[in-house]
């Protein structure tokens, strides 16, 4: 007990002691395995300064996730007001400025709040954790990493494509049948092969079997567009309303969403493990999206046909139904020259999040530049040192545990922007050093 107290060793010493044991042998567990492992262990080992894991826990979180980070910080030293006020600042660079905004506005009663829990004590001006307090902040530092690996691990992903897929197939059909809408139904249909697919490639990551389940992939791929061809064909065949339309139109809509979030979370995990074949889950997903919004274009124009007495609106669903073979079938495509081309190392696809990571990186550096600029000129080496000091060297440790979040690890990324801004004229490069173009 007194050595958990009373520690001894240095910061840096305490801080790689305290480091995750299990990212050394990735190898010898499962992601699913050491998330059980972080999270369990403070419930079968009881706590030294707390009553129990349940009051660990609940005292955690009676604070908000923004103080918790400060908490983090201070297992390395101790910080003062002014310290942890500068510390937010850096966490708000290019981030949501709400929440940086309310926590710097709450903290006065979030560090009153620690005080009462015994979390926090204060010695000569500066804030240090207790021997409570870091024994929550250290639970943190072991169950973030953990956490973190789990919910970003290729098998995961399949695992959780896999539900979705079969709760949107089953409903895409129903309804699909229920509203006889070629376009839902054709949906439906490619959501009950990517069932097929979400299975084999779940399969596949647990027996490393993954170039094999790509080649599956591509089969139902065309599979499905068999079935797509023939719901469209009966659609043109036999013209007509779609019944229950609203609730059609909804059930869509939703679908879409749904799969949009998907799509998001797919290209995220398939680029940190370097999975090929999530990320042709993703680009799978996105194309569900754009498909539901054509379905939902398809069920609208049918619905004017009746509104309009116009009876060759009723082909807009069939079109529909058609169009999303067409994608199908070209991704389908897309993935076979992919596999003959490269296979699974260093693949690139084209999605949504990619340009979305752009923009955000892009606007994270042009508001600490204009942040930087505000005040004068500097040169590229003032920049280059100040950058160093407020991303590389000063990364908030929530960042490092979780992998997320921007964390450059050199000054290319502002080189790179520095002459991206330079041709957009949101900068001006005069004899050596940058300004702020102003903007009304």
């Amino acid at each position: 007990m007194s050595d958990r107290t009373a520690p001894k060793t240095t910061e840096r010493e305490r801080q790689r002691d305290s480091a995750p044991t299990y990212t050394a042998q990735p190898q010898e567990f499962t992601p699913k395995e050491i998330f059980k492992f972080a999270l369990f262990h403070h419930r079968k080992e009881k706590p030294v300064h707390w009553k129990d894991s349940k009051e660990l826990h609940r005292v955690m979180h009676e604070f908000p996730g923004i103080f918790r980070a400060v908490m983090l910080e201070l297992l390395d030293k101790p910080m003062s007001r002014h310290e942890i006020r500068d510390f937010l600042n850096r966490m708000g660079i290019g981030r949501r400025s709400h929440r940086i905004r309310t926590a710097q506005l709450d903290l006065e009663k979030n560090l009153c709040k620690a005080f009462e829990k015994k979390v926090l004590e204060e010695r000569d001006g500066r804030h240090h954790l207790t021997p409570g307090g870091r024994e929550i902040a250290e639970h943190m530092q072991r169950v973030i990493p953990a956490f973190m690996q789990w919910v970003f691990s290729p098998e995961t992903a399949s695992l959780f494509s896999l539900v979705v897929h079969v709760v949107l197939s089953v409903l895409k059909l129903s309804i699909g049948f229920l509203s006889r809408s070629a376009g839902l139904t054709a949906d439906g249909i490619d959501n009950a092969v990517d069932t097929l697919s979400s299975l084999l490639v779940w399969l596949g990551i647990r027996y490393d079997k993954e170039k094999l389940v790509s080649v599956f992939i591509v089969i139902t791929m065309f599979v499905s567009v068999g079935g797509v061809a023939l719901a469209t064909l009966n659609k043109i065949i036999h013209p007509g309303p779609i019944q229950e339309g609203l609730i059609a139109f909804v059930v869509s809509g939703i679908c879409g969403l749904v799969m949009l979030g998907l799509s998001s979370y797919q290209y995220v995990v398939g680029k940190k493990r370097s999975n090929f074949a999530i990320l042709c889950q993703a680009v799978d997903a996105r194309n569900h999206f754009l498909t539901s919004l054509l379905v939902c274009g398809g069920i609208l124009l049918s619905f004017f046909a009746e509104l309009w007495n116009a009876p060759w609106l009723f082909y807009a669903d069939a079109a529909a139904s058609g169009i999303i073979g067409l994608l199908i079938l070209r991704g389908a495509v897309e993935l076979v020259q992919e596999l003959i081309k490269a296979g699974e190392e260093g693949a690139e696809v084209s999605h949504f999040m990619k340009r979305t990571e752009e923009r955000t990186r892009e606007k994270i550096l042009l508001k600490w530049l204009a942040g930087q600029l505000q005040s004068g000129s500097l040169t590229r080496e003032e920049l280059e040192r100040r950058f160093a000091g407020d991303f590389c060297a000063q990364t908030p440790k929530i960042l490092i545990l979780s992998g997320m979040g921007y964390r450059p690890e050199s000054g290319e990324d502002l080189h790179r922007y520095l002459e991206l801004f330079v041709e957009q004229k949101k900068l001006v490069l005069d004899e050596g050093r940058y300004w702020l173009v102003s903007r009304s």
